[in-house]
Formats: structure tokens, sequence, C-alpha cells
């Protein structure tokens, strides 16, 4: 049976992300933490798209509490370029952090977010990541603005970021779709200090509203789809 599945994969674990559990447990929703090992506690403002917000990320203390409803991801210890580093860089820098992460949620880690954007990755990268670590997934910033699955999991796009413009209208087209003989994914992706970044809090709860408590979605995480997506084509063959 084809399902509707709703998930949300937000980066670099900073304090804001204490509001923003908050709220979707509120609402029952699922998500997916691409966290930092090497930069826990840090305090700090960054400049994003110009405009300046606050940055400190939540302490290595925190992490198992904070996240126990949720997944947790790699992002990188330092969140560098990928394509700038060299092999045993990008290798380190992926299993250092999925070993780090392991041991301070213990959670299985089976997934990463690139840092630095949707194109900070090469076929280079993913060969290392896939033969050198336990990562099966990894999600881009590329969004699609659609409601497919992923065709490659290492290339995973997104439907579209927290700030779209067009978020409500896509989330009501999805509340609003038949999922007939094939899946469909609405796939949100973000970070949480752009609410403080956009002032827009109140306007994503008001989205959490309108997309929870829906009898025909699933709300997963993206492990979790990825488990399922796996299994599922096993299946089919």
């Amino acid at each position: 049976m084809a399902r509707k599945i709703f998930t949300m994969s937000f980066d670099d674990g900073t304090v804001q992300d204490r509001r923003f559990i908050e709220l979707i447990d509120r609402y029952n929703l699922r998500a997916t933490f691409n966290l930092n090992s090497g930069n826990f506690g840090s305090v700090h403002n960054i400049t994003h798209e110009g405009i300046n917000v606050c940055h400190d990320e939540v302490s290595s203390d925190e992490v198992r509490n904070l996240y126990r409803n949720h997944e947790i991801a790699v992002h990188t210890v330092h969140h560098p370029n990928l394509i700038n580093c060299d092999d045993e860089k990008v290798i380190s820098e992926v299993l250092d952090d999925y070993k780090a992460l392991s041991e301070l949620s213990g959670k299985t880690i089976t997934g990463m977010a690139y840092p630095c954007g949707g194109h900070c990755f090469d076929d280079r990268v993913i060969k290392l990541i896939t033969e050198n670590t336990p990562i099966r997934y990894a999600r881009t910033t590329d969004s699609h603005h659609t409601f497919a699955l992923p065709e490659d999991f290492m290339k995973w796009n997104p439907t579209c970021h927290q700030n779209d413009p067009e978020l409500f209208s896509i989330a009501k087209d999805f509340i609003n779709a038949e999922a007939g003989e094939n899946d469909l994914l609405f796939y949100l992706w973000g970070h949480s200090f752009e609410f403080d970044k956009f002032g827009s809090w109140e306007k994503f709860e008001e989205f959490c509203r309108l997309i929870s408590k829906n009898r025909d979605i699933t709300y997963m995480t993206c492990g979790e789809i990825y488990s399922y997506l796996t299994k599922k084509n096993a299946v089919s063959f």
C-alpha cells in the first residue's frame, strides 16, 4: 500500500533546536537533526544571507535528552566544504562525527546532510563516504518542489526549505494529493536558527497545525524513510 510521508531535516544543532523540538513534539511531528560534534557548546553569531543571527550550538551533554524523540545524523565534525578536503579529511570528518554522535546519543546513525550547501560534494566524496563509513543516505539542499522519492539516497534532494514562499501551497497540495500506486514524500529542510532570522516562529507553528494530525499522512524521520524504502524495494525485486 502506498503512503504519503512527511519528514523534516534540520542542520547545525543550534540552541534554537530546543524551542523547535518543543514545538514539533507538541504536534507529534518527526525530524532528523544533522549535528557537528566538533562545534558543541560554541557561542557565536553568524551573518547568514546578510542577516546577523545567533548561532550558539547545543552542548554535548544535552544531545541524548534533547533529541530523544527524533533521529540524529552526521553533518561532519567541523562543517567543511568536503570538495575542498583531501580523501583522509573527508573520511575523518564524517566517520569521527558518526562515532561521536553515536556515543553521545546511543542511537543508530545511518545518514547525514552535506555541509555548506547542496553542491559541496561530488562523486569522489560520495565514494569515500559509502566505502569507509556506515553512512547510507545524504541530504542535499537542492529543493525540487515535488513529492518524488529519492532516485539516489546519497543525493537525496528535499521538497523545499522552511522559508520557501510556496510552503503553504505545497503543504495544501500534499494534504489533498492521492498516493495512488506510488508513495509520496514531502521533505522539508532548514535550520532552526532561521526562525529567529526570519521572525517566523508563529508562521511555522501555523504550518505545523496544517500538516499535522492528518490520518493519511505518515510522519517519519529520514532514517525511517530510508529503511522503509530499501526494504520495500528489496521485496519488489
